[in-house]
């Protein structure tokens, strides 16, 4: 496979996004804009290529705050994906459009649950990471995987094994500032996947991948799978994707997720929803193969039992099909989604309450569908269709990298942000929330 060019990237630094007007961190606006397709919602209309067409704003950045901090030794074992690889569909489009305006800070929990380190190749029970020295996980929330043994490929059941052997489980880390970890990109590397894209000259795009640029510590690195909103980019990609044009939004997102230790691979499709396999599919088949490829920077640092699957709008719902397959440990859809798909674990789906592109209502009827796995309709008060984009302290921002650092990752201090009685986002003002499965 292809790694064909690494360029180092500085922590986090504003992009220009969806909005207007400005962000709570002072970054100037954009003006308006139109004229994107988006993700169609569960209660969309949908067809195999087919596209819901409305209008909607386009809006800009917010600051980026924050400085870096050291991690901290954590206790516990996060719980694993199962199963094997599950059928692929297509999906429709809709619009994308959005203003700006920033929430407040959604703080850290207390610690919850704890659990012990199993050596490497041990066999754990049901409800634990498998795989050369994963963690024993404890507590709710969790999707659950049997039995294993080491080393890379299938166990008998269908699920994943890794053949990282970690020396350091990850701690706790606050998800409103960037991480501690430096972020290189690889960019326009990998397999072709998807459609044709009119965003590369009308061929199958590739991905980027946003990982930690040291490797090397001890960790095995858990995989996130995003997906772009119809049109969009990860990040500009001149001469047909510009910041000014509204295209690139979501570098500030990736990286804030790869320098908390994540390896993010972003589908450079802006046509998410459509391609069999979808393009996040194809995305977590590569870093699978990755992980076990001697001559890749990645070989034996990824975490294959731990993959998580997140994006906007369109992305949003191709988050949702892809959290089909059985290897997707949790999912994090924004501004969109798609109903009566089986999840195999945790999932939020955050929506804006201002959002006139994908309604909450429209969420609303994919949570409705969800009974088997802990899941969370997560409503932000004023959060339009890309008001959210521009700053790592905005409640959606720093909603998604704590559901991931959780559910990937063990962090079990922040787990009472989503879990128990008192959770923290359960509480909070700005948030109109709905749960199941998650009292615990």
């Amino acid at each position: 496979m292809r790694m064909r060019q690494a360029q180092r990237i500085a922590l986090p630094l504003l992009m220009g996004v969806l909005g207007c007007g400005k962000s709570s961190d002072g970054a100037p606006s954009g003006g308006t804009g139109g004229g994107r397709d988006s993700a169609v919602g569960s209660g969309g209309a949908t067809s195999a290529g087919g596209a819901t067409k409305s209008t909607g704003t386009s809006g800009a950045s917010g600051g980026q705050g924050g400085g870096t901090g050291g991690t901290q030794p954590g206790s516990g074992g996060a719980p694993a994906g199962s199963g094997g690889q599950s059928g692929r569909g297509t999906g429709g489009t809709g619009q994308e459009g959005g203003s700006t305006g920033q929430g407040g800070q959604v703080g850290s929990g207390g610690q919850v649950g704890s659990g012990g380190q199993v050596g490497s190749g041990g066999q754990v029970g049901s409800g634990g990471q498998v795989g050369s020295g994963g963690q024993v996980g404890s507590g709710a929330g969790g999707s659950r995987q049997t039995g294993g043994s080491t080393g890379g490929g299938s166990q008998p059941d269908g699920g994943l094994t890794s053949g990282c052997v970690p020396t350091k489980t990850w701690g706790t880390f606050d998800p409103s500032m960037p991480g501690p970890f430096e972020v290189v990109v690889d960019k326009n590397v990998g397999p072709a996947a998807g459609v044709a894209d009119a965003k590369w000259n009308n061929e199958i795009p590739h991905f980027n991948v946003y990982r930690p640029k040291d490797l090397s510590q001890g960790y095995c690195h858990p995989i996130i799978t995003w997906g772009n909103g119809t049109g969009d980019q990860p990040e500009p990609n001149p001469p047909l994707c510009l910041s000014a044009n509204y295209c690139g939004s979501y570098k500030v997102i990736i990286n804030q997720l790869a320098s908390h230790g994540f390896v993010v691979v972003a589908s450079l499709s802006s046509q998410t929803a459509q391609g069999t396999p979808l393009p996040q599919v194809v995305g977590v088949d590569w870093m699978i193969q990755e992980n076990e490829n001697p001559s890749s920077a990645l070989y034996h640092h990824l975490d294959t039992t731990h993959i998580g699957a997140t994006g906007h709008s369109q992305g949003g719902a191709a988050t949702t099909l892809t959290g089909a397959d059985p290897r997707i440990t949790a999912i994090a859809p924004i501004c969109g989604s798609r109903a009566n798909i089986t999840l195999h674990g945790p999932a939020i789906l955050i929506c804006g309450g201002a959002d006139t592109t994908v309604p909450c209502s429209s969420v609303q009827s994919a949570y409705d569908t969800i009974s088997t796995v802990p899941v969370m309709l997560a409503e932000l008060a004023g959060m339009t269709h890309g008001s959210w984009i521009g700053s790592i302290r905005d409640p959606a921002m720093v909603g998604v990298t704590a559901w991931m650092r959780v559910h990937l990752m063990n962090d079990t201090a922040n787990r009472a942000m989503f879990y128990g009685p008192t959770c923290k986002v359960c509480s909070d003002s700005k948030w109109k929330v709905q749960r199941k499965l998650m009292d615990q």
